[in-house]
């Protein structure tokens, strides 16, 4: 039965989540109404007649104009310049009625001397659109309800115009040769800037409220990671607009692509082009969405009002089919769902991007559970950045990457303190062989695993020996484990990268390179038997460490002047081959960069001041989207916090033990430095060769070894705290990424393109 003291703390907490649930709410309403204020009530103007050489003044029995409207075209309603003849009115009010083709009235609005000024353009406007089914011509008649001190006149045109009379009265007299000065409202923002925060205010303030409440009782982190990201994440799938989260609309493609295959269903015509529902049709392009307050508020419409169809892929897209090259079973999953219920395009969306984010929370979930008490702090923190949670709220296969190679080390950072079960090696053994094919670039991580004592690895329950004897040769059972890991990882490494090498090495002596690689394979397997049997002679190791060291030396210095002497370079002719847009249509290649080392380097000397600061914005996810699109920055305040928070609960407890040792800490700065390299190499890929810095290089590629960087803070001995500040840390992320999702709406709604 609880004590009186933890129902008191009990309370506390209760009452601590429900203020920041409470402030939370508020702050939301706050960002709705400032919003509202900024962007509500905005109409955008679409041009029907701007020939306008005369005023014509509204008569007693006022004007009927007629407009032409196209079918699927919204009406938001009309707006017409107006003539006060040069007067300033103190009384006065105009009506404006428009009609339908049948007589119905869909629209009554007023204009009275305070709104209504000379030579200006006044709206009258609705909040919900009409849209007709088919090309129609709608009726505007104009009258007076109050007299006017002077006549009232509006701009119009000398003769018709593209086929909208002017008449007299109410339709019914004499036509006037003339259209007036008017454009059609084809959009309006109306309520929805504050519509839209309300939305947001539910799943933020129950993050609010679950991380202070398990923050405060100390609660597992692992379910704080649970029930605080599935809430920052679900807002983040309606923070983030459709198809702008980072490469989303290839994303899309290769997760529809699948699904279609999963029904057992034609996914390409025979141009290649991806085939599509009929509802989906007019979503699928090459290119980023749109941003803005009217696309978020075109996709919540559509996401409510817009009919779906059935699960029959019928027409061409502008996609190409055969992008898939992630993982996407979980985003296919609910694309699949969701079109098998008929729902449109945008439920579609939700469905795949909510099993995506699904799929991200049981990875890292079970990352925070499986990692040593010491560091499940700094594994919830990772977990809940806003980078972190964007990519799982997006359709990005980068999301199922992040969660399995948080896993990946979690585990092998677990195993360091105990003997591993053996749901565990088979554990290690999957994910090891995931994290080597989910992106090339992350294939270093799999030698984390030689981190782990052997002795932890063996599958026996009750050993005799620690090590067995194959064919002459003792070794412990646990390095045949670790063998299994990094053999599994090479082979489907290789397998699933080996066009996109092929295509890095395009301009180098492939069979050279076969070669050198068959070389280095045997030279491995040479040095491994000599280390067996030269192991328990310190006399002979000690000449091994020196052998090995001079062959390495060498390998390097000769494989670089090798590789840079290979031949293939490029003519003088081809080095001035550009595209349209300037760029050159060569990129830096191995074998490129291999012959123009000096070039190389300068390239990304220039490139770390002028981008440095970008990369850690899309590491923490300060800036959100799609960088290279929209520039979406949030404060430098948050990221400053999120710097802070993450190295509190990095950093050790006193008199605690380092989890890593002297020599596998020096193995976890070869492991990231292996890793950096190979984003650089990535990035240089498809960077053109007359570029001065890198093109397309995002923070966020480093995100997933984010967790060893930060380990070997954890290792330091000059700071250290008096307790964990594990859950401190993670409550502190929570909030920020929170209020980063806020100030992201607000940044997403109020953007508008540069002129």
């Amino acid at each position: 039965m609880p004590n009186a003291s933890s129902v008191r703390r009990g309370l506390k907490a209760l009452l601590a989540a429900l203020l920041a649930a409470a402030a939370v709410w508020l702050l939301c309403r706050w960002v709705g109404y400032d919003l509202q204020e900024r962007l509500g009530n905005q109409p955008v103007y679409e041009i029907l007649n701007d020939d306008y050489t005369q005023i014509i003044d509204l008569p007693e029995e006022g004007l009927t104009q007629k407009i032409q409207l196209k079918a699927g075209q919204a009406f938001y309603g009309v707006r017409f310049k107006f003539s006060t003849h040069g007067q300033l009115y103190k009384s006065g009010m105009l009506m404006v009625d428009v009609f339908t083709e049948d007589g119905t009235q869909i629209a009554q609005s007023a204009g009275n001397f305070l709104n209504i000024f000379d030579d200006n353009f006044t709206e009258f406007t609705i909040e919900n659109p009409y849209i007709p089914t088919q090309d129609e011509t709608l009726t505007v008649h104009l009258y007076n309800v109050t007299p006017w001190e002077g006549p009232l006149g509006l701009w119009a045109s000398e003769g018709e115009v593209s086929n909208m009379p002017l008449y007299s009265g109410d339709g019914t007299g004499n036509a006037l040769d003339a259209t007036l000065a008017v454009q059609l409202v084809a959009d309006y923002s109306g309520p929805w800037p504050s519509r839209l925060a309300e939305q947001l205010a539910l799943p933020l303030a129950a993050a609010a409220f679950a991380a202070v409440l398990l923050a405060v009782l100390h609660a597992p982190l692992a379910l704080l990671v649970a029930l605080v990201g599935l809430a920052l994440g679900l807002s983040f799938t309606r923070v983030t607009p459709a198809l702008v989260a980072p490469d989303e609309y290839t994303h899309l493609a290769a997760a529809y692509e699948l699904a279609g295959t999963w029904s057992g269903q034609q996914t390409a015509d025979e141009n290649g082009n991806l085939l599509v529902r009929a509802c989906d049709a007019p979503y699928f392009s090459t290119k980023t969405g749109e941003i803005g307050i009217f696309a978020y508020k075109a996709q919540a419409q559509a996401r409510a009002n817009e009919p779906g169809s059935p699960n029959e892929l019928t027409i061409a897209s502008e996609a190409k089919a055969g992008q898939g090259t992630g993982s996407y079973w979980a985003q296919a999953f609910g694309i699949w769902l969701a079109r098998l219920q008929g729902k449109n395009f945008y439920t579609m969306l939700e469905y795949g991007r909510l099993a995506n984010l699904a799929l991200y929370l049981v990875l890292a979930t079970a990352a925070v559970a499986l990692a040593p008490a010491a560091l499940r702090g700094l594994f919830a923190c990772v977990s809940l950045l806003p980078m972190s949670l964007q990519l799982a709220g997006s359709l990005s296969p980068d999301a199922t990457v992040l969660g399995t190679v948080f896993l990946f080390t979690a585990l092998c950072m677990a195993l360091r303190q105990r003997r591993a079960a053996c749901w565990q090696l088979v554990l290690l053994v999957v994910l090891g062989a995931a994290v080597a094919p989910a992106k090339a670039i992350y294939l270093p991580v799999v030698l984390l695993c030689l981190a782990i004592p052997p002795e932890h690895l063996d599958p026996r329950r009750s050993a005799a020996s620690p090590t067995v004897t194959l064919h002459g040769l003792s070794l412990r059972p646990g390095r045949l484990v670790q063998a299994v890991v990094l053999l599994a990882a090479a082979v489907l490494w290789t397998v699933a990268n080996l066009s996109a090498l092929a295509y890095a090495a395009r301009d180098m002596n492939m069979a050279l390179l076969v070669a050198g690689g068959v070389a280095a394979v045997v030279v491995v397997v040479l040095a491994c038997a000599l280390y067996l049997r030269l192991r328990k002679t310190p006399h002979g190791l000690r000449w091994f460490y020196r052998g090995l060291a001079a062959v390495a030396v060498v390998a390097v210095v000769g494989g670089v002047y090798g590789l840079s002497h290979m031949g293939g370079g490029l003519t003088p002719d081809q080095l001035l081959e550009v595209q349209p847009n300037g760029d050159s249509v060569w990129t830096f290649s191995f074998g490129y960069i291999c012959r123009n080392l000096p070039a190389t380097i300068k390239l990304l000397l220039r490139t770390l001041p002028e981008q440095g600061a970008l990369w850690l914005q899309g590491l923490l996810g300060t800036t959100l989207g799609e960088p290279i699109v929209y520039r979406i920055d949030v404060s430098w305040l948050l990221g400053v916090g999120l710097v802070l928070a993450l190295l509190a609960a990095s950093l050790p407890v006193q008199n605690q033990k380092p989890l890593l040792s002297r020599r596998s800490a020096w193995g976890t700065v070869g492991i990231l430095a292996c890793v950096v390299l190979a984003v650089f190499a990535a990035a240089l890929n498809w960077t053109p060769i007359n570029y001065q810095t890198l093109f397309g290089m995002q923070g966020r590629y480093l995100l997933p070894v984010l967790p060893l960087a930060l380990l070997l803070v954890q290792r330091n001995h000059r700071f250290s705290l008096h307790q964990s500040a594990a859950h401190g840390a993670a409550l502190s992320v929570a909030i920020l990424t929170l209020l980063t999702q806020l100030q992201g709406f607000g940044l997403y709604a109020s953007w508008q393109p540069v002129s």
